[in-house]
């Protein structure tokens, strides 16, 4: 029996093998789901479409604003928690720290954040982000009931992961570990702590993309060569020397050998364009930009199309619709991992202090006037008393985030 298998991204995805008798017997190859969340990150590393999509969604995401909220919606100064958030460990930032996040997020559709403590009821001394690839979740999603009780989610968070670090394999208890998703955890049996990938989904867009990219390259290789074909008569005029040393030096040190026989010359690629190669590879492009919640507005692999109004009103709207959802996603539940909720508290992320966002602000501000107006003309006509007044005015100020 003779196997050759064949790969794509580094990754096996169909296996042929010939018996004795020369029959050939093809297997589409499978795999665990999460072991292909964590081939998707190598794919962000390669493919230059998902590369753009990622580092653009977690350049924005990176960017938020956190503060912290007490149970009267003030701001606590000089919090701790968001000190930690801005100052995570020793190797990062809070901008990378979150980089780094929203990555793991978009490739494996998963983000499971480590809590390093002292005691079991502080604040971490430090947190970091588990690499999808290094995770063997080792088991732990099967269950046979519901978590009801607090006995029950003691004994579940009692569980163990395995992760590797530098070639040592540690068992980390999922009590220390908050898990984040990028769609939606237990859409699958046995999926309660994971999140499908997007990425799958346009897996096969992504492969189009990379043999486009492969065909382009060998094409305009092939453009340097040319054809030829023996049309010899055997009454050709001899070139001279000095004829043929010119003729040499125009068309750059001979890509084309001269020669006195009767010869046509063939370009062996007579037209790219032809190919639609760009346009095929803007097509695919995207259809994976839409995976993402994304649009020809924000990231446009057709400049024609958008003009630089449209990108703002594209990047401010999905700042609002995609970014901003996933950042209040994590707030709440750091917030709710540390117990601040309990108390009435909360953080919170924000990304009106970016320059694209401040046409939204002055939008504010501006219906705030206008509800101030109308406020203080229903004072005047005693149609709503001072306090309905103030009521009012806090509920509107709240409501536009100011």
């Amino acid at each position: 029996m003779v196997t050759k298998s064949f790969s794509l991204f580094g990754r096996e995805i169909w296996r042929a093998e010939r018996d004795r008798s020369g029959q050939f017997f093809y297997t589409l190859l499978g795999g665990n789901s999460f072991d292909d969340n964590g081939k998707y990150l190598e794919l962000y590393f390669k493919n230059p479409v998902l590369n753009t999509i990622v580092n653009l969604r977690s350049e924005l995401y990176s960017q938020m604003k956190i503060q912290h909220f007490d149970k009267n919606d003030k701001v606590i100064e000089s919090s701790p928690y968001v000190n930690l958030l801005y100052n995570p460990n020793y190797f990062q930032s809070k901008e990378d720290f979150f980089y780094q996040q929203m990555v793991f997020l978009s490739t494996s559709g998963n983000n499971y954040i480590y809590q390093k403590k002292a005691f079991a009821n502080e604040l971490p001394k430090a947190i970091y982000n588990l690499i999808p690839s290094e995770i063997d979740l080792n088991d732990i999603q099967k269950l046979n009931k519901f978590l009801v009780t607090k006995q029950d989610i003691n004994a579940f968070n009692n569980r163990k992961i395995k992760y590797k670090l530098d070639g040592q394999t540690y068992d980390l208890y999922l009590t220390d570990i908050l898990p984040l998703y990028d769609l939606a955890n237990g859409l699958k049996d046995n999926t309660f702590m994971q999140s499908p990938s997007r990425v799958k989904a346009i897996y096969k867009v992504l492969c189009n993309i990379d043999e486009n990219l492969a065909s382009k390259n060998i094409n305009l290789k092939m453009s340097q060569k040319y054809l030829s074909k023996n049309e010899s008569t055997g009454n050709e005029a001899q070139i001279k020397d000095d004829d043929r040393k010119n003729i040499d030096k125009a068309i750059y040190n001979k890509s084309l050998i001269l020669t006195n026989a009767n010869i046509s010359v063939q370009h062996l690629v007579t037209d790219m364009k032809k190919l639609f190669l760009d346009e095929q590879f803007a097509d695919d492009a995207n259809k994976c930009l839409l995976a993402f919640g994304l649009n020809k507005d924000v990231l446009n692999y057709f400049a024609k199309d958008s003009t630089f109004e449209n990108q703002e009103k594209g990047t401010i709207k999905y700042i609002q619709n995609s970014i901003q959802s996933t950042a209040d996603n994590t707030m709440n539940s750091l917030s709710s991992q540390w117990g601040l909720l309990d108390k009435g508290e909360r953080l919170k992320a924000s990304y009106d202090h970016l320059a694209v966002m401040q046409s939204i602000v002055v939008d504010k501000i501006n219906s705030f006037k206008a509800m101030q107006e109308a406020i203080k003309l229903g004072l005047e006509n005693t149609t709503i008393t001072t306090a309905e007044a103030v009521k009012m005015s806090n509920e509107f100020k709240m409501k536009l985030g100011l």
